[in-house]
Order: structure tokens, then sequence, then C-alpha cells
């Protein structure tokens, strides 16, 4: 068989807009609005410069159904670069961008090829003009986003080489609590296609789900909040002669988000604080050479407990720490601080004491004693605000609402025993 290479992308969300980081500077509202433009860039300039034979995208091209038409220039304009080139795109649609959605205002060059989303097609897989194999798909369509379409998929005998192109998600894969079920399948449906790659897209996660055959998650390209942190991009994928696949991770992403912890153990002042910040924000820097949008999470303890606790300072510090950031050639913009500190006190033993504070604790164990969740949730529900809330509720996340739990039992005590009595 002709070895040969191939991009695996998918995820594309080209103009989907970022929450985080907007207005401190011209410069990096420009970064922020052009980042999923410039990861896409980075796969093309990839492909040229590797010499791939093929480009694969696994859905989700734009950001909604009702893309703009500054995306659909673009990534048609990236589509004209490679058929210059004789590269090879074959593409399904994905949930945000069903078939029916797609305009017809701008040509796709001859060298782009769409699946259907009636029913998988196979499109032939061309190295060096010899057909070697093929490649498999279908996109999804309003409608058919709840069927399983692993179990349409069968590879031709003839084929050396078979490629699958599936939006969809794959049994219980890390990273689908965020994301609505597609097309639902398991690893059994797919090895049952007798694929030798599945190239897939739906989980902005990177990652191997089967070694035989392959399985792969892409990823999204650039990430677009603050839970999708660390090293976005695309899979490089080398097949040899004999159909061995050697995929490698190429990081695309313009701007990163990434997390750190720091801990107020043994820092006395604010200055401290911010210093450290400073330093932190330094090794990032460096690190990644890239620009990066940083939540910061406060831990431990110390005398800079209060202060941490109170949202205006910590607005403060993020003010402070973003205005540093304006003449960078290259950012690192914090957008949150959370503070997960704790008063220099010995919980433990405070609640075997027979005063308010232990009395508060206890009854704040009765409380949360068992399934924490369904207390929290039925003391809301019982509440007139709630009903306030309406479609809102919805964002109240079991991680947000324990996260609150803990600051009621921190702040309850802090209040309880009075600014001087920490010890």
């Amino acid at each position: 068989m002709q070895p040969f290479r191939f991009i695996h992308c998918g995820d594309l969300h080209l103009g989907a807009p970022f929450q985080y980081a907007t207005g401190i500077s011209r410069a990096v509202d420009r970064a922020v609005s052009e980042a999923t433009y410039v990861a896409f860039d980075t796969i093309i300039d990839t492909a040229i410069d590797e010499h791939v034979h093929a480009v694969v995208i696994a859905g989700d091209i734009y950001n909604s159904e009702d893309h703009n038409l500054e995306a659909q220039v673009r990534f048609v304009r990236a589509m004209y670069r490679l058929a210059e080139h004789r590269i090879a795109v074959y593409m399904v649609q994905g949930n945000h961008d069903p078939a029916e959605s797609w305009k017809a205002q701008l040509q796709m060059p001859d060298n782009v090829h769409v699946f259907s989303s009636e029913q998988v097609q196979r499109f032939p897989l061309i190295v060096n003009n010899i057909e070697i194999g093929g490649v498999y798909g279908i996109s999804c369509g309003r409608g058919n986003e709840g069927d399983n379409y692993a179990c349409q998929y069968r590879a031709f005998e003839r084929d050396e080489f078979s490629l699958a192109v599936m939006h969809g998600t794959v049994g219980s894969s890390v990273g689908s609590e965020n994301h609505n079920v597609t097309g639902p399948c398991s690893l059994t449906d797919l090895a049952e296609a007798a694929m030798d790659y599945w190239a897939l897209g739906h989980i902005h996660k990177s990652q191997v789900l089967s070694e035989e055959p392959l399985v792969v998650y892409a990823g999204n390209p650039q990430g677009l909040h603050r839970k999708e942190i660390g090293p976005k991009g695309c899979y490089l994928v080398s097949v040899s002669h004999n159909g061995h696949c050697e995929p490698r991770f190429v990081e695309t992403s313009a701007i990163r988000f990434e997390e750190i912890k720091i801990d107020i153990a043994g820092m006395k002042t604010e200055a401290e604080f911010l210093a450290i910040l400073r330093h932190k924000k330094e090794n990032l820097r460096k690190q990644y050479k890239k620009n990066i949008l940083l939540s910061i999470v406060l831990v431990g303890t110390g005398p800079l407990h209060r202060l941490c606790t109170q949202e205006g300072v910590r607005k403060l510090w993020l003010q402070e720490s973003q205005s540093e950031e304006k003449s960078k050639s290259i950012f690192v913009i914090p957008y949150s601080i959370i503070s997960n500190t704790r008063p220099s006190i010995n919980l433990a033993e405070r609640r075997l004491l027979s005063d308010v504070v232990g009395d508060y604790l206890r009854a704040y164990d009765d409380m949360v004693d068992g399934n924490a969740m369904q207390t929290v949730r039925q003391i809301l529900a019982e509440r007139p605000e709630f009903k306030r809330l309406g479609v809102y509720s919805d964002l109240l996340s079991d991680e947000l609402l324990l996260r609150a739990l803990k600051r009621c039992e921190i702040e309850g005590v802090t209040v309880l025993m009075g600014a001087n009595d920490e010890h």
C-alpha cells in the first residue's frame, strides 16, 4: 500500500464568541476575536508544510446554524489554499452546523468532499493518483442527531485502508458531559464496521478511545471557555505501507485557557500575593510562548484569608493584574480569581466545642449529611426567589452549589468568631 499522511481535525467553531477578557485593550480584543480563525489557519499551514494527502474535518465547522458570512468566506478561502496544493478534504457536518443549515452562496473547490446526511457515503481515498481505499462518513441533519450512525458504516473488502469520519458521542467519552448526545454509539459498533481509523468529532477533548481499530477524538483546535483548559489542536496521522497508523498531536490554539492554584500560606500582605502572581504569569509566558487566559484559585490558610474572601478586593487584584498585560506582546490575562482559602482555625476541634461556633458547625454537618446536593436543591426550590431565575436555574451546576456550600461553612464560622478570634 502507498504510505500517506492526513490531518484529522474537527469542532472548528469558526467565529465562536469568547466570554472572557474583552475590553481590556484593543490588542486583546483582536486576539480573542481572531482566535478560532488563527487556530484553523495553523491547521491549514500544517497540512501544507507537512505535505499531507488529505484533511479530514469531523464536523462543527461553524458555531451555529446561523453562521456568519465572514466565517464562510474564511473557510472557503482555506479550502482553495488546500486545492492549490492538491490536498483533498473530507468533511461531515455536525450538530452545530447540520446539513440543512449550510448556505449556498459560496462555491467549494473540487477537492472538497462533503458527506450526505441521508446515508453513509464512500469517497475514494486517492494517494499519488492510486485509489488505496475509501473514506466513509455521514453528516448530521436536522432530526437525525439521535440516530446511531455507526451501525451504517461498513468498509469495502477491497479497501487497503478504510477511514471513517463521524460527528457523535461514543460511549461515555471523557468530556461528553458538556455536550448534547449526538449519534450515540458504542466502541463495539465502531469495531464491527471494519475501519482502520475512526476520525471523530463532537467531544472537545483530544483522546484515543481505542488502539485496534484506532478510534480518535481530535478535540477542538481552540478552547472556547474556562473548562477547556490546556493544549488544543489536531492530529497529524502517518499511515505506513502496512496500514499502521501513527497519530501525532499538533497544538494549534492561539489562546490557551489555564488554571493555577496559589497557596496564601506565609503571605502577610497583598503586595506579596501580587508579586507571586506576577512570577507565576511570567513562568506561564515562558513555558507556553502564547497568549493565555488564566483562572486563579486561592487556597490555604493565612493572614490574607479575610482579604481573599472579599469580592471587591479580588476584583481590584484582577484589574491590576490585567492592566500589567496591556503592553505585553504575549499576554497572560487573569479573568477569574476564586477563593477557596480557610481561616486559621482548626474546624475539627471547633466542631467539638460547646459554643455557638460548634453549634453552627454541627448544624451545618446535619444539613449536608448524606446527599448534600439534594438538600441544597430542595431548599432552593422552596425559596420564592428561585422561581425568578426561570431558565437560568439550569446554570446552577452541582460544582457551583458545592462551592457555595463550602463558602457558607467558612464564612459562617468567620462571622461568628469575629475578627480577632482566629487561632
